[in-house]
């Protein structure tokens, strides 16, 4: 078994190999976070921060040398959104001083997912 920072477990066979990630061990692993942002399109903005949904945080990942072909094998997760849902947003034009409605897409759950 070779060690790579990872919890993983590498079984070399003749013609493949396998290679098992389970996460990094430091750092948070993948989750929902509120990140707190003024929306903008155009000429009009949200009048204040607005708390948005978002995903964050870590996923397994690995480079590893295949020597069956030369090169390397690549295993990449992202922390990425499973579900969306809309929300609306009210958002003040200055250009004609008027308010509009605009539909955002939020994650309702995020987890690491093959890239």
């Amino acid at each position: 078994m070779i060690s790579f920072g990872y919890h993983m477990s590498i079984l070399f066979q003749p013609i493949w190999f396998v290679v098992i990630l389970t996460g990094k061990e430091d750092g948070k692993s993948c989750q929902k976070v509120t990140v707190r942002m003024t929306i903008r399109k155009n000429d009009c903005r949200s009048n204040r921060p607005v708390n948005i949904v978002s995903c964050d945080g870590k996923c397994p990942s690995a480079s590893i040398y295949n020597y069956n072909i030369n090169t390397y094998a690549r295993f990449c997760k992202c922390c990425r959104e499973t579900g969306l849902q809309r929300r609306s947003v009210q958002l003040y034009c200055s250009g004609n001083a008027t308010w509009v409605s605009y539909t955002i897409q939020e994650p309702t759950d995020c987890s690491c997912q093959w890239s």
